[in-house]
């Protein structure tokens, strides 16, 4: 591991010292429904709603310069929606590491959210992609792998460009703090990356209906340093059972899904939840063959949409001004360019509702709030070196 995210530590009765987890499995991901053509070429079903084609229209802006790192069940990637902007990555569940295949179909979907562009146009088509395989072909997973996932994109991140990474999986467990977990490996990694100007998109949980409906959320979305990701529908999409026993009677545009986990500023803070964004169901990049398409439904499909507009609002950034922005700004883009919607004003599901607002996703939103705040960074710094000017020219005396 990086040497300096071995800094905590725990020890157990053994006398050996492993790094510290709060977390050892990961929910296992469902495999998306493959279909060996296209019908969707465009999200259809998120656009309308975060209205991405008109942002990177408006502010004409695709995700160039940047690389989303996806940690995932790896990625096809010959696919023709990635061609030309696959970069080396890993395979950390065993056999050759440089085996990234997706077997499972999960990571390509997710990766074909946030920057397909060819056949399907994610939301951020131009930028780069970098698989990391951490899932295994069953769409299980450990915490540790994806701890030296993080590590390894801390590693290369400078080398390939890493500047957003996409972390559509969770655990289990509902929190509500992150002061609960010092010493945390993958904690200390993500401050690490924060600290890197690298922003990390992370699932909000899928859990909410199994925790009775209260408030919190999963790890790791819960450390503070992460930009953690809720789910709302997109559309009067029907209504949706689900395996775990939450229930969706009937489904309509912003409303938040039965399972997504979330957490209010009121109650988490720092750690609360930082957007949310459409997640069910969702069409993108297959595995079939390599214009194949994928079908799926869940709180996974809310963080690539993150994801991908973290890689625009960075793109422009960067053109902008020459560098990246720090995750704090991001995250005040986010917020301020947001939609407001309210956790139980009209679900009609079989949760309960926490009668609080939170921020939904919106690509325009979000590019304008960023591009008004580097205005005024301009603007103000253009004034100071005037006034700076001004206080060194000599004064004339009058005659």
């Amino acid at each position: 591991m990086n040497e300096q995210g071995t800094n905590e530590y725990s020890a157990d009765g053994s006398g050996a010292w492993h790094p510290t987890l709060h977390a050892e499995s990961v929910v296992p991901v469902c495999a998306p429904v493959q279909k060996d053509g296209p019908f969707l070429p465009e999200l259809t079903e998120i656009d309308p709603l975060v209205r991405v084609p008109e942002a990177r229209r408006d502010f004409n802006v695709g995700g160039a310069g940047v690389t989303v790192a996806v940690l995932d069940t790896g990625l096809r990637t010959t696919h023709v929606d990635f061609a030309g902007r696959v970069m080396p990555g890993r395979n950390l569940t065993g056999g050759d590491p440089a085996d990234v295949t997706d077997r499972h179909g999960h990571g390509t979907h997710v990766a074909g959210i946030a920057c397909a562009g060819r056949i399907h146009t994610g939301v951020a088509p131009n930028a780069r992609v970098v698989p990391i395989k951490v899932l295994r072909d069953d769409g299980t997973g450990s915490f540790a792998d994806i701890r030296d996932g993080l590590d390894w994109v801390l590693d290369h991140r400078e080398a390939l460009g890493i500047s957003a990474v996409c972390m559509a999986m969770c655990a289990s467990d509902n929190r509500v703090t992150d002061t609960d977990m010092p010493g945390d490996a993958i904690g200390a990694l993500l401050q690490e990356l924060s600290d890197a100007d690298v922003a990390c998109c992370v699932s909000a949980g899928s859990e909410y209906y199994a925790h009775g409906g209260l408030q919190g959320m999963s790890y790791p979305a819960i450390f503070r340093q992460a930009i953690s990701v809720g789910s709302v529908y997109d559309a009067d999409e029907g209504p949706f059972r689900y395996r775990d026993g939450a229930k969706a009677f009937s489904t309509a545009p912003d409303r938040l899904t039965p399972f997504s986990q979330r957490l209010h500023h009121k109650l988490g803070g720092p750690c609360a939840t930082s957007v949310f964004a459409p997640a069910s169901p969702v069409a993108s990049t297959g595995i079939s063959n390599d214009t194949g398409e994928s079908l799926q439904n869940g709180v996974s499909r809310a963080t690539p949409v993150a994801a991908g507009l973290v890689a625009l609002l960075q793109s422009f950034c960067l053109r902008t001004t020459g560098r990246l922005p720090a995750v704090a700004d991001l995250l005040r883009w986010l917020d301020r360019g947001a939609a407001v919607i309210y956790d139980g004003d009209d679900e009609h599901d079989n949760v309960g509702h926490s009668g609080l607002t939170y921020p939904r996703a919106s690509a325009g939103g979000s590019l304008l709030a960023c591009a008004r705040e580097l205005a005024m960074r301009e603007l103000t710094a253009a004034e100071q070196a005037g006034t700076r000017t001004a206080h060194r020219e000599p004064v004339m005396s009058a005659r």
